[in-house]
Protein backbone atom coordinates (compact mmCIF):
# COMPACT_ATOMS: atom_id res chain seq x y z
CA UNK A 1 0.00 0.00 0.00
CA UNK A 2 1.25 3.29 -0.78
CA UNK A 3 3.07 5.01 2.10
CA UNK A 4 0.69 8.60 1.59
CA UNK A 5 -2.55 6.79 2.22
CA UNK A 6 -2.41 7.08 5.80
CA UNK A 7 -2.57 10.80 6.16
CA UNK A 8 -4.54 11.36 2.95
CA UNK A 9 -7.44 12.45 4.84
CA UNK A 10 -5.46 15.49 6.58
CA UNK A 11 -5.08 16.89 2.85
CA UNK A 12 -8.65 16.88 2.35
CA UNK A 13 -9.74 18.89 5.74
CA UNK A 14 -10.47 22.55 4.94
CA UNK A 15 -7.66 25.07 5.59
CA UNK A 16 -7.74 28.92 5.27
CA UNK A 17 -5.42 30.58 3.45
CA UNK A 18 -2.67 33.09 5.70
CA UNK A 19 -3.84 36.43 5.68
CA UNK A 20 -2.73 39.65 6.85
CA UNK A 21 -5.19 41.81 9.36
CA UNK A 22 -4.77 45.44 10.87
CA UNK A 23 -3.80 45.97 14.33
CA UNK A 24 -6.62 45.78 16.92
CA UNK A 25 -7.39 49.07 17.43
CA UNK A 26 -7.91 50.01 13.52
CA UNK A 27 -10.07 47.12 13.38
CA UNK A 28 -12.01 48.14 16.32
CA UNK A 29 -12.69 51.82 15.40
CA UNK A 30 -13.99 50.25 11.58
CA UNK A 31 -15.97 48.15 13.75
CA UNK A 32 -17.55 51.40 15.50
CA UNK A 33 -18.32 53.39 12.30
CA UNK A 34 -20.04 50.30 10.76
CA UNK A 35 -23.69 50.52 10.11
CA UNK A 36 -25.11 47.85 12.20
CA UNK A 37 -22.99 48.21 15.20
CA UNK A 38 -22.72 52.11 15.00
CA UNK A 39 -26.43 52.17 14.88
CA UNK A 40 -26.90 49.59 17.85
CA UNK A 41 -24.78 52.19 20.14
CA UNK A 42 -26.84 55.00 19.12
CA UNK A 43 -29.85 53.65 20.26
CA UNK A 44 -28.30 52.07 23.22
CA UNK A 45 -27.56 55.56 23.83
CA UNK A 46 -30.82 57.78 23.28
CA UNK A 47 -33.36 55.12 25.13
CA UNK A 48 -31.60 56.13 27.89
CA UNK A 49 -32.69 57.47 30.74
CA UNK A 50 -35.48 55.04 30.24
CA UNK A 51 -37.77 53.90 27.01
CA UNK A 52 -40.64 52.05 27.84
CA UNK A 53 -40.86 48.38 25.84
CA UNK A 54 -43.23 46.01 25.23
CA UNK A 55 -42.73 42.36 26.57
CA UNK A 56 -40.65 42.01 23.40
CA UNK A 57 -37.64 44.51 24.12
CA UNK A 58 -39.25 46.78 21.55
CA UNK A 59 -40.35 50.45 22.13
CA UNK A 60 -44.15 51.67 20.77
CA UNK A 61 -44.50 53.55 17.52
CA UNK A 62 -44.37 57.03 18.75
CA UNK A 63 -40.08 56.23 20.15
CA UNK A 64 -39.76 54.34 17.28
CA UNK A 65 -40.46 57.00 14.73
CA UNK A 66 -38.88 59.23 16.64
CA UNK A 67 -35.72 57.68 16.54
CA UNK A 68 -35.75 56.82 12.85
CA UNK A 69 -36.54 60.09 11.96
CA UNK A 70 -33.42 61.12 14.34
CA UNK A 71 -31.29 58.70 12.83
CA UNK A 72 -32.42 58.55 9.42
CA UNK A 73 -33.28 54.78 9.63
CA UNK A 74 -35.40 55.17 6.47
CA UNK A 75 -35.90 51.89 4.15
CA UNK A 76 -33.68 52.00 1.37
CA UNK A 77 -36.16 52.80 -1.25
CA UNK A 78 -36.94 56.10 0.59
CA UNK A 79 -32.92 57.33 1.08
CA UNK A 80 -33.75 59.06 -2.33
CA UNK A 81 -37.89 59.89 -1.62
CA UNK A 82 -37.71 62.35 1.01
CA UNK A 83 -41.27 63.35 0.31
CA UNK A 84 -42.41 59.79 0.56
CA UNK A 85 -41.40 58.96 4.42
CA UNK A 86 -43.72 60.88 6.87
CA UNK A 87 -46.17 59.05 4.56
CA UNK A 88 -44.79 55.75 5.23
CA UNK A 89 -44.17 56.86 8.70
CA UNK A 90 -47.87 57.27 9.11
CA UNK A 91 -48.72 53.52 7.96
CA UNK A 92 -45.85 51.85 10.06
CA UNK A 93 -48.27 49.72 12.30
CA UNK A 94 -45.08 48.22 14.66
CA UNK A 95 -41.51 48.14 15.19
CA UNK A 96 -41.07 45.04 13.12
CA UNK A 97 -41.91 46.52 9.93
CA UNK A 98 -38.97 48.77 10.32
CA UNK A 99 -36.15 46.66 9.78
CA UNK A 100 -33.18 48.98 9.57
CA UNK A 101 -34.78 50.20 13.61
CA UNK A 102 -35.43 46.79 14.17
CA UNK A 103 -32.10 44.81 13.41
CA UNK A 104 -30.19 47.16 15.75
CA UNK A 105 -32.10 47.24 18.19
CA UNK A 106 -32.22 43.77 18.85
CA UNK A 107 -28.59 43.77 18.48
CA UNK A 108 -28.02 45.88 21.10
CA UNK A 109 -30.25 43.96 23.07
CA UNK A 110 -28.71 41.06 22.47
CA UNK A 111 -25.06 42.32 22.86
CA UNK A 112 -25.89 43.75 26.49
CA UNK A 113 -25.58 47.38 24.99
CA UNK A 114 -29.07 48.02 26.89
CA UNK A 115 -30.93 46.50 29.77
CA UNK A 116 -34.38 45.82 30.16
CA UNK A 117 -36.67 45.11 33.48
CA UNK A 118 -40.13 45.94 34.39
CA UNK A 119 -41.38 47.25 30.83
CA UNK A 120 -38.17 49.76 30.57
CA UNK A 121 -34.95 50.22 28.77
CA UNK A 122 -32.13 51.85 29.73
CA UNK A 123 -28.23 51.94 28.14
CA UNK A 124 -26.40 49.34 30.19
CA UNK A 125 -24.89 51.03 32.76
CA UNK A 126 -20.69 50.49 31.96
CA UNK A 127 -21.70 51.75 28.14
CA UNK A 128 -19.04 54.67 27.64
CA UNK A 129 -16.62 52.41 29.23
CA UNK A 130 -16.66 49.31 27.34
CA UNK A 131 -17.00 51.03 24.20
CA UNK A 132 -13.50 52.28 24.52
CA UNK A 133 -11.96 48.33 24.99
CA UNK A 134 -11.01 47.41 21.55
CA UNK A 135 -11.35 44.10 22.82
CA UNK A 136 -15.15 44.73 24.44
CA UNK A 137 -15.79 46.21 20.72
CA UNK A 138 -14.57 43.87 18.62
CA UNK A 139 -16.06 40.93 20.67
CA UNK A 140 -19.71 43.00 20.10
CA UNK A 141 -19.04 43.25 16.82
CA UNK A 142 -17.88 39.39 16.31
CA UNK A 143 -21.30 38.57 17.73
CA UNK A 144 -22.70 40.64 15.74
CA UNK A 145 -21.17 39.55 12.59
CA UNK A 146 -22.11 35.85 13.33
CA UNK A 147 -25.52 36.47 13.78
CA UNK A 148 -26.32 38.56 10.87
CA UNK A 149 -24.52 35.86 8.67
CA UNK A 150 -26.73 33.48 9.85
CA UNK A 151 -29.71 35.55 9.01
CA UNK A 152 -28.77 37.17 5.45
CA UNK A 153 -26.67 34.23 4.08
CA UNK A 154 -28.61 31.01 5.70
CA UNK A 155 -32.17 32.57 6.20
CA UNK A 156 -31.85 35.26 3.16
CA UNK A 157 -30.02 33.81 0.62
CA UNK A 158 -30.43 30.39 1.66
CA UNK A 159 -26.72 28.99 1.09
CA UNK A 160 -24.13 27.22 3.45
CA UNK A 161 -22.85 30.30 5.46
CA UNK A 162 -19.19 28.26 5.33
CA UNK A 163 -19.10 27.92 1.75
CA UNK A 164 -19.97 31.98 0.66
CA UNK A 165 -17.63 33.32 3.21
CA UNK A 166 -14.97 30.69 2.48
CA UNK A 167 -15.10 32.21 -1.44
CA UNK A 168 -14.76 35.53 -0.25
CA UNK A 169 -12.31 34.67 2.27
CA UNK A 170 -9.65 32.81 -0.24
CA UNK A 171 -9.83 35.83 -2.56
CA UNK A 172 -6.90 38.41 -2.77
CA UNK A 173 -6.86 41.25 -0.54
CA UNK A 174 -8.70 43.85 -2.15
CA UNK A 175 -9.82 41.53 -4.73
CA UNK A 176 -13.47 42.00 -6.58
CA UNK A 177 -15.70 38.56 -6.85
CA UNK A 178 -18.43 38.98 -9.24
CA UNK A 179 -21.93 38.32 -7.49
CA UNK A 180 -22.10 35.59 -10.32
CA UNK A 181 -19.66 33.81 -10.14
CA UNK A 182 -19.85 33.61 -6.70
CA UNK A 183 -22.75 32.76 -6.82
CA UNK A 184 -22.15 29.34 -9.33
CA UNK A 185 -19.82 28.29 -7.22
CA UNK A 186 -22.02 28.15 -3.91
CA UNK A 187 -24.71 26.41 -5.84
CA UNK A 188 -21.84 24.07 -7.06
CA UNK A 189 -20.59 23.25 -3.80
CA UNK A 190 -24.39 22.77 -2.10
CA UNK A 191 -24.79 20.75 -5.11
CA UNK A 192 -21.97 18.66 -4.41
CA UNK A 193 -22.91 18.24 -0.66
CA UNK A 194 -26.28 17.17 -1.94
CA UNK A 195 -28.09 20.20 -0.42
CA UNK A 196 -31.17 21.73 -1.95
CA UNK A 197 -30.65 24.29 -4.79
CA UNK A 198 -32.88 26.84 -6.70
CA UNK A 199 -32.80 28.25 -10.24
CA UNK A 200 -29.41 29.31 -10.98
CA UNK A 201 -32.23 33.25 -11.54
CA UNK A 202 -33.56 32.60 -8.23
CA UNK A 203 -30.34 32.28 -6.64
CA UNK A 204 -28.45 34.79 -8.08
CA UNK A 205 -31.22 37.24 -6.80
CA UNK A 206 -31.33 35.47 -3.13
CA UNK A 207 -27.85 35.61 -2.54
CA UNK A 208 -28.12 39.49 -3.74
CA UNK A 209 -30.08 40.34 -1.05
CA UNK A 210 -28.08 38.39 1.55
CA UNK A 211 -25.18 39.98 0.66
CA UNK A 212 -27.11 44.06 0.89
CA UNK A 213 -28.01 42.96 4.62
CA UNK A 214 -24.38 41.71 5.10
CA UNK A 215 -23.22 44.97 3.86
CA UNK A 216 -24.61 46.40 7.00
CA UNK A 217 -21.86 45.27 9.24
CA UNK A 218 -19.25 46.42 7.79
CA UNK A 219 -17.82 43.00 6.54
CA UNK A 220 -18.42 43.60 2.62
CA UNK A 221 -18.09 46.39 0.27
CA UNK A 222 -20.54 46.17 -2.57
CA UNK A 223 -19.41 47.50 -5.94
CA UNK A 224 -21.11 48.50 -9.55
CA UNK A 225 -19.45 49.89 -12.44
CA UNK A 226 -16.81 50.83 -9.70
CA UNK A 227 -19.03 52.95 -7.37
CA UNK A 228 -19.20 51.75 -3.82
CA UNK A 229 -22.43 51.22 -2.54
CA UNK A 230 -24.71 49.87 -5.11
CA UNK A 231 -26.96 47.60 -4.41
CA UNK A 232 -29.12 44.90 -6.08
CA UNK A 233 -32.62 46.74 -5.54
CA UNK A 234 -30.66 49.72 -7.62
CA UNK A 235 -29.11 47.81 -10.51
CA UNK A 236 -29.83 44.58 -10.78
CA UNK A 237 -27.90 41.41 -9.36
CA UNK A 238 -26.26 40.48 -12.34
CA UNK A 239 -23.38 42.90 -12.55
CA UNK A 240 -22.17 43.31 -9.03
CA UNK A 241 -19.14 42.60 -7.33
CA UNK A 242 -18.33 42.05 -3.62
CA UNK A 243 -15.16 42.75 -1.86
CA UNK A 244 -13.78 41.27 1.57
CA UNK A 245 -13.29 44.32 4.15
CA UNK A 246 -10.18 44.23 6.49
CA UNK A 247 -12.75 44.08 9.07
CA UNK A 248 -14.82 41.02 7.68
CA UNK A 249 -11.27 38.74 6.77
CA UNK A 250 -10.95 39.57 10.61
CA UNK A 251 -14.63 38.42 10.92
CA UNK A 252 -14.59 35.67 8.94
CA UNK A 253 -10.89 34.08 10.36
CA UNK A 254 -12.79 34.78 13.67
CA UNK A 255 -15.86 32.12 12.51
CA UNK A 256 -13.17 29.68 11.19
CA UNK A 257 -11.49 29.80 14.35
CA UNK A 258 -13.94 29.23 16.51
CA UNK A 259 -14.98 25.84 14.65
CA UNK A 260 -11.19 25.32 14.78
CA UNK A 261 -10.30 25.62 11.34
CA UNK A 262 -6.62 26.58 10.90
CA UNK A 263 -6.82 30.10 9.81
CA UNK A 264 -3.05 31.38 10.08
CA UNK A 265 -1.82 35.03 9.82
CA UNK A 266 0.79 35.86 7.48
CA UNK A 267 3.40 36.68 10.14
CA UNK A 268 2.54 33.28 11.44
CA UNK A 269 3.26 31.37 8.69
CA UNK A 270 6.24 32.87 7.24
CA UNK A 271 7.86 31.38 10.38
CA UNK A 272 7.15 27.82 9.55
CA UNK A 273 9.39 25.14 9.23
CA UNK A 274 10.18 23.90 5.46
CA UNK A 275 7.78 20.40 6.08
CA UNK A 276 5.19 22.43 7.99
CA UNK A 277 4.86 24.80 4.90
CA UNK A 278 4.76 22.11 2.32
CA UNK A 279 2.65 20.17 3.53
CA UNK A 280 -0.03 23.39 4.34
CA UNK A 281 0.01 23.98 0.39
CA UNK A 282 -1.32 21.18 -0.33
CA UNK A 283 -4.82 22.48 1.75
CA UNK A 284 -4.52 25.78 0.15
CA UNK A 285 -6.98 27.28 -3.19
CA UNK A 286 -4.79 28.30 -5.61
CA UNK A 287 -5.28 32.09 -4.88
CA UNK A 288 -4.08 30.79 -1.26
CA UNK A 289 -0.99 28.52 -2.66
CA UNK A 290 0.05 31.82 -4.42
CA UNK A 291 0.24 34.09 -1.58
CA UNK A 292 1.99 31.81 0.86
CA UNK A 293 4.28 31.09 -1.49
CA UNK A 294 5.36 34.68 -2.15
CA UNK A 295 4.80 35.41 1.47
CA UNK A 296 6.93 32.33 2.55
CA UNK A 297 9.59 32.62 0.09
CA UNK A 298 10.16 36.61 0.16
CA UNK A 299 11.76 35.71 3.88
CA UNK A 300 14.50 33.74 2.66
CA UNK A 301 16.89 33.64 0.03
CA UNK A 302 16.34 31.52 -2.51
CA UNK A 303 19.83 29.48 -2.20
CA UNK A 304 17.97 28.90 1.72
CA UNK A 305 14.88 28.04 0.60
CA UNK A 306 16.15 25.65 -1.75
CA UNK A 307 18.25 23.74 0.69
CA UNK A 308 15.37 23.50 3.63
CA UNK A 309 12.70 22.11 1.10
CA UNK A 310 15.24 19.89 0.08
CA UNK A 311 16.14 18.45 3.18
CA UNK A 312 12.00 17.72 4.29
CA UNK A 313 11.35 16.87 0.50
CA UNK A 314 13.91 14.12 -0.65
CA UNK A 315 12.70 10.30 0.52
CA UNK A 316 9.65 7.59 -0.01
CA UNK A 317 6.60 8.45 1.23
CA UNK A 318 7.12 12.76 0.29
CA UNK A 319 5.35 12.68 -2.99
CA UNK A 320 3.12 15.49 -2.14
CA UNK A 321 5.29 17.12 -0.58
CA UNK A 322 7.76 16.96 -3.74
CA UNK A 323 4.78 18.01 -5.77
CA UNK A 324 4.43 21.58 -3.73
CA UNK A 325 8.11 21.44 -3.01
CA UNK A 326 8.61 21.93 -7.26
CA UNK A 327 5.59 24.59 -7.68
CA UNK A 328 7.57 26.64 -4.05
CA UNK A 329 10.67 26.26 -5.89
CA UNK A 330 9.34 27.07 -9.62
CA UNK A 331 8.61 30.75 -8.60
CA UNK A 332 12.42 31.34 -8.20
CA UNK A 333 13.54 28.92 -10.41
CA UNK A 334 15.77 31.60 -12.58
CA UNK A 335 17.69 32.87 -9.42
CA UNK A 336 19.07 28.50 -8.74
CA UNK A 337 19.35 27.34 -11.58
CA UNK A 338 23.01 26.79 -11.46
CA UNK A 339 22.01 24.55 -8.10
CA UNK A 340 18.76 22.93 -9.94
CA UNK A 341 21.41 21.82 -12.43
CA UNK A 342 23.78 20.12 -10.19
CA UNK A 343 20.94 18.18 -8.01
CA UNK A 344 20.42 16.62 -11.07
CA UNK A 345 23.54 14.26 -10.28
CA UNK A 346 22.00 13.87 -6.57
CA UNK A 347 21.87 9.96 -6.03
CA UNK A 348 18.75 10.12 -4.55
CA UNK A 349 16.54 9.74 -7.20
CA UNK A 350 13.68 11.72 -5.29
CA UNK A 351 15.99 14.66 -5.23
CA UNK A 352 17.08 14.89 -8.49
CA UNK A 353 13.73 13.72 -9.94
CA UNK A 354 12.63 17.07 -7.88
CA UNK A 355 15.02 18.79 -9.67
CA UNK A 356 14.28 17.68 -12.69
CA UNK A 357 10.57 18.86 -12.71
CA UNK A 358 11.21 22.58 -11.67
CA UNK A 359 13.82 22.43 -14.65
CA UNK A 360 10.93 21.30 -17.17
CA UNK A 361 8.46 23.70 -16.01
CA UNK A 362 11.02 26.45 -16.53
CA UNK A 363 11.56 28.33 -19.68
CA UNK A 364 15.28 28.35 -19.29
CA UNK A 365 16.42 25.06 -20.81
CA UNK A 366 17.16 23.70 -24.73
CA UNK A 367 15.23 21.78 -26.38
CA UNK A 368 17.55 19.34 -26.39
CA UNK A 369 17.60 19.85 -22.47
CA UNK A 370 14.42 19.22 -22.49
CA UNK A 371 14.16 16.26 -24.32
CA UNK A 372 17.36 14.43 -22.47
CA UNK A 373 15.80 15.37 -19.01
CA UNK A 374 12.32 13.46 -20.01
CA UNK A 375 14.21 10.80 -21.40
CA UNK A 376 16.46 10.72 -18.05
CA UNK A 377 13.71 11.15 -15.78
CA UNK A 378 10.23 11.04 -17.33
CA UNK A 379 9.05 7.83 -15.88
CA UNK A 380 10.40 8.51 -12.31
CA UNK A 381 8.75 11.61 -12.25
CA UNK A 382 5.25 10.51 -14.03
CA UNK A 383 4.86 8.20 -11.04
CA UNK A 384 6.02 10.68 -9.07
CA UNK A 385 3.17 13.11 -9.43
CA UNK A 386 0.52 10.10 -9.49
CA UNK A 387 1.47 9.08 -6.46
CA UNK A 388 0.89 12.97 -4.91
CA UNK A 389 -2.66 13.06 -6.87
CA UNK A 390 -3.19 9.36 -4.88
CA UNK A 391 -2.10 10.85 -1.86
CA UNK A 392 -5.03 13.19 -1.55
CA UNK A 393 -7.16 9.85 -1.74
CA UNK A 394 -9.53 8.63 -4.49
CA UNK A 395 -11.28 11.71 -5.06
CA UNK A 396 -7.55 13.60 -5.22
CA UNK A 397 -6.62 11.33 -8.19
CA UNK A 398 -9.89 11.62 -10.05
CA UNK A 399 -9.86 15.50 -10.00
CA UNK A 400 -5.99 15.55 -11.17
CA UNK A 401 -6.63 12.50 -14.02
CA UNK A 402 -9.34 15.07 -15.44
CA UNK A 403 -7.40 18.01 -15.44
CA UNK A 404 -5.38 19.25 -18.20
CA UNK A 405 -2.18 18.79 -15.80
CA UNK A 406 -2.15 15.07 -15.99
CA UNK A 407 -2.87 15.18 -20.09
CA UNK A 408 -0.22 13.57 -21.65
CA UNK A 409 1.47 12.27 -18.62
CA UNK A 410 -0.60 9.08 -18.08
CA UNK A 411 0.14 8.00 -22.06
CA UNK A 412 3.80 8.85 -21.88
CA UNK A 413 3.88 6.34 -19.16
CA UNK A 414 3.32 3.43 -20.85
CA UNK A 415 5.91 4.30 -23.96
CA UNK A 416 8.44 1.36 -22.62
CA UNK A 417 6.96 -0.04 -19.66
CA UNK A 418 10.23 -1.60 -18.74
CA UNK A 419 11.52 1.73 -17.59
CA UNK A 420 8.80 1.54 -14.45
CA UNK A 421 11.16 -0.78 -13.03
CA UNK A 422 14.66 1.09 -13.36
CA UNK A 423 14.81 2.65 -10.76
CA UNK A 424 11.78 1.46 -9.37
CA UNK A 425 9.52 4.33 -7.92
CA UNK A 426 8.71 2.87 -4.29
CA UNK A 427 4.68 3.65 -5.34
CA UNK A 428 5.12 2.52 -8.84
CA UNK A 429 2.61 -0.51 -8.14
CA UNK A 430 -0.19 1.49 -5.99
CA UNK A 431 0.28 4.21 -8.85
CA UNK A 432 -0.64 1.39 -11.40
CA UNK A 433 -3.33 -0.03 -9.08
CA UNK A 434 -5.22 3.51 -9.00
CA UNK A 435 -5.01 4.24 -12.59
CA UNK A 436 -6.29 0.68 -13.30
CA UNK A 437 -9.07 1.53 -10.96
CA UNK A 438 -9.95 4.57 -11.65
CA UNK A 439 -8.46 5.65 -14.92
CA UNK A 440 -11.18 7.47 -17.15
CA UNK A 441 -9.64 6.35 -20.53
CA UNK A 442 -9.63 2.90 -20.88
CA UNK A 443 -6.76 2.46 -22.78
CA UNK A 444 -4.68 3.89 -19.63
CA UNK A 445 -6.77 2.14 -17.20
CA UNK A 446 -6.08 -1.13 -19.33
CA UNK A 447 -2.37 -0.41 -19.91
CA UNK A 448 -2.09 0.59 -16.08
CA UNK A 449 -3.53 -3.39 -14.75
CA UNK A 450 -1.23 -4.88 -17.81
CA UNK A 451 1.92 -3.19 -16.30
CA UNK A 452 0.91 -4.27 -12.98
CA UNK A 453 0.56 -7.30 -13.97
CA UNK A 454 4.85 -7.48 -15.37
CA UNK A 455 5.53 -6.05 -12.17
CA UNK A 456 9.10 -8.23 -10.83
CA UNK A 457 8.55 -10.18 -7.95
CA UNK A 458 9.81 -7.85 -4.84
Amino acid sequence: MSSHRSDASAHRRFTARPVSLRPPRELARSALLSPLLGTALRLARWCGPVTRVDVQGLPDLNDTRAAIREFGLWPRHLRREEHHRDLWLRRLASPKQASRFLHPWRTALRLGLVECETAQARPAPDLDRWSGSTDRVLRWWTLSFQECVERSLRGVADVEPDTALSRLYEAPDGARVPLGRMTHEVTTAQEEAYLPVHRPGRNLGRLARGVLQLRDTGAVTVIRDGRPGAGPEEHGPERIWVELTDLGRYGVRQILLARRCPAPLIEDFVRLEADRFLDALATFSPDGQLLALTSWLDTRSPENALREIVAVAAGPGRALRRWNAALALGTVSSRIEPSLRRLLEHPDPTVAGMASVVLLSSHMLSEVEREELSVAFGHWTAIDVFAAATAMGETGLKSFLASEAAEGIDRRLFDDVGRLWNPEHPDTREVLRMLGRHHPDPWVAARARAAQAQAPAS
